[in-house]
């Protein structure tokens, strides 16, 4: 199966290079990574081109102004080719080189519509931390680690993509219109837990970023 990276950056150079090297260190080579960019001022697609110099088929770039984060992630899914989708901010990246392998073992042939799991939450001045999944009776808040969800496309095509009306909770209104369609989402939800799937950073390019739309 393969597997569609989005990937939204604005003047991203500080962090981009490591995002890019734990896709590029898969060992499931079978994915695309779909840069999204709003129109960086910085090196950010310089240092991406030079990183993806020997794989360039598998990179794609849209570099134009959008009017938010949810349309850049909605540019995103309509381009896409794989039928598994990711979203992976630009100063966020991959703990381990296996995730794609597992991803596509549990999704490939099986009821599981989202596969995934817990981040690790990395902040030197209050501490970090492993931030699993929120287990709630009533939503509250995102359930699911947004940057660790990797979900089929026929979810998309079912529910419809992000309301770019929402600037900071667009994942957290899409994941409930994914649990109104499907009764029985826990069902289709595999969690993987034995290590974490993605690195997030306090204060990285995306959270100071967010400003922008």
């Amino acid at each position: 199966m393969k597997i569609s990276v989005i990937t939204p950056t604005f003047n991203s150079e500080k962090t981009i290079a490591k995002n890019v090297e734990s896709i590029l260190k898969q060992s499931h080579k079978d994915f695309e990574h779909i840069i999204i960019d709003n129109l960086s001022s910085d090196k950010t697609l310089e240092i991406v081109r030079k990183l993806y110099k020997d794989l360039p088929s598998n990179l794609s770039i849209i570099s134009e102004k959008d009017s938010g984060i949810s349309e850049a992630f909605n540019k995103g899914i309509k381009f896409s080719s794989g039928e598994i989708i990711t979203i992976l901010n630009s100063d966020d990246y991959y703990y381990s080189e296996n995730i794609f392998e597992q991803v596509t073992n549990f999704l490939d042939e099986s009821q599981y519509l989202i596969f995934h799991g817990d981040v690790l939450f990395i902040d030197p001045k209050y501490g970090s931390y492993l931030r699993k999944p929120y287990k709630l009776n009533t939503f509250k808040t995102m359930p699911l680690n947004h940057p660790t969800m990797f979900v089929k496309k026929e979810v998309y095509s079912a529910v419809g993509l992000f309301d770019i009306s929402y600037r900071y909770s667009m994942d957290f209104e899409f994941y409930c219109r994914i649990y109104k369609h499907y009764p029985d989402l826990s069902k289709k939800l595999f969690y993987f837990s034995k290590n974490p799937l993605g690195v997030m950073s306090s204060g990285g390019d995306s959270w100071i970023n967010e400003r922008q739309y």
